[in-house]
């Protein structure tokens, strides 16, 4: 998915296998998709008629067949003398196998390599042998290659595992090329549409960026379609890989390095217990779902201003509190006459409509805790962690308070705001006070999570 590409082809709507037209298709990581055709599958008379069609079928000039999925015409020209000109953009590519109607878009299973997930595992199959002779001379360098053993969580009625690659190259007299590459593969009990595989990927993909501390993304996914299976000589069933090709919203580097030092976890730290954290994981994906899309929101869009950074950060804080502790001061049945009867005074005042419906929005969330009392909540909770990096907590929870009131209100009255480089290690603090949640919620004790702060280098100087 990281690599751009450009295949010539002849393209044709399912419904219409008659009317082939010529064109490319070119595949950007970011800009996604985009099919020019050489004339078009409508008429002259349609020409103001932009077609949404939910499926292009094509064959590559070197034979691959293509599947466009979710497509929708962005141009269409007729130039006199000339001919009536097409372009399409399609927001997936299946390279490998053709799907007529949406409803067959079915896979038996989907494997995906992320960034740096190589690194997050561990795991290869490499071994390294050198032998020398009684002089301790290198006589054989071996390189063996074993496939490792799987590595499998159930999760629901879906199998979740490590599956790998292995090939080689280079013309064998004075260089060959071996790469061992690893993938995680999902597996339902029965096949499903590739639409119902988005949320399971997704959970995945947040899941390793947490591990990791940084974001992401899938560099290779391919499918496994009885739609495309063939037979063997044998009469048994083959299933080629389907190469499935779509957008990102970002180019990420994926020739740098993660170090063990700069991990927050890897898979070792888990691998006794890997099943029951990913379950953990999937399992409170519900729950937590502001948390997660405010956090991972925040990682991957490198590009957000840092005080937009910031108000994620404190609004996914308040949202874990919300969700994991509630933080209200009387029961909703309690509290109900009082706001009724405080709504009743306000209604009464000679004011206007607009300012007694303010006091009213108010105080219809009064019986909440404050973003000052979760904060101390959670200081409390993750004491023996968070006391290690904020050393002063009431005047960390000041600052972010004026901080967040500021950016949020504008209030030129409030002086003791954060700004620049202390906004930052601010922001960096509060997702700190995340990953700890996060972690806790994964299925990591206090002293686990604070282990882990301390041996990474990105927080050596705030853990002491």
């Amino acid at each position: 998915m990281v690599e751009e590409f450009e295949y010539d082809g002849i393209w044709w709507l399912p419904e219409k296998p008659d009317n082939k037209v010529s064109g490319k298709l070119k595949f950007h990581p970011v800009e996604g998709l985009k099919l020019q055709l050489i004339g078009s599958f409508k008429e002259l008379k349609d020409l103001n008629t932009f077609l949404q069609p939910p499926i292009i079928l094509g064959i590559t000039s070197n034979g691959k067949v293509i599947t466009l999925y979710k497509c929708y015409e962005s141009q269409s020209h007729m130039s006199m003398p000339g001919f009536l000109s097409s372009s399409f953009i399609a927001s997936v590519a299946f390279l490998g196998c053709h799907f007529e109607k949406e409803e067959e878009i079915r896979f038996d299973s989907l494997s995906l390599n992320y960034s740096h997930l190589e690194e997050w595992t561990g795991i290869t199959g490499f071994q390294f042998k050198m032998e020398t002779d009684s002089k301790n001379h290198l006589t054989k360098h071996k390189v063996i290659y074993s496939f490792p053993e799987k590595v499998e969580a159930k999760i629901y009625n879906i199998s979740i595992s490590f599956d790998y690659n292995f090939t080689f190259g280079g013309d064998r007299l004075k260089e060959v090329n071996l790469k061992h590459t690893t993938f995680i593969k999902i597996k339902p009990n029965k096949s499903l549409h590739f639409n119902d595989y988005q949320d399971v990927c997704y959970h995945i993909q947040n899941f390793l960026s947490l591990a990791i501390g940084k974001a992401v993304f899938p560099i290779i996914i391919k499918g496994k379609s009885e739609r495309c299976s063939t037979k063997s000589q044998n009469g048994e069933a083959i299933y080629p890989d389907t190469f499935i090709y779509y957008a990102t919203n970002r180019l990420f580097e994926t020739s740098s390095k993660i170090h063990f030092f700069d991990v927050l976890f890897t898979f070792r730290d888990i691998s006794n217990r890997f099943e029951n954290i990913l379950k953990n994981w999937f399992e409170k994906a519900e729950m937590l779902k502001p948390v997660y899309d405010l956090y991972f929101g925040t990682l991957y869009n490198s590009r957000m201003y840092l005080q937009h950074q910031f108000l994620s950060m404190i609004q996914a804080v308040e949202a874990y509190h919300r969700r994991k502790f509630e933080g209200k001061y009387l029961l909703d049945e309690d509290y109900e006459p009082i706001y009724n009867g405080f709504k009743d005074v306000i209604n009464k005042l000679d004011v206007e409509a607009s300012f007694k419906n303010a006091l009213i929005n108010r105080l219809r969330y009064g019986n909440e805790f404050s973003l000052r009392k979760r904060l101390k909540n959670l200081f409390a909770e993750y004491q023996s962690i968070t006391q290690n990096f904020i050393k002063d907590e009431n005047n960390f929870i000041n600052r972010v308070v004026d901080t967040r009131n500021y950016l949020t209100h504008y209030d030129k009255k409030l002086k003791n705001i954060a700004d620049g480089k202390d906004l930052y290690r601010i922001t960096q603090k509060l997702k700190t006070i995340l990953q700890i949640c996060l972690l806790y919620e994964l299925g990591f004790n206090k002293e686990e999570i604070k282990s882990l702060f301390l041996r990474n280098r990105r927080y050596k100087d705030d853990f002491v």
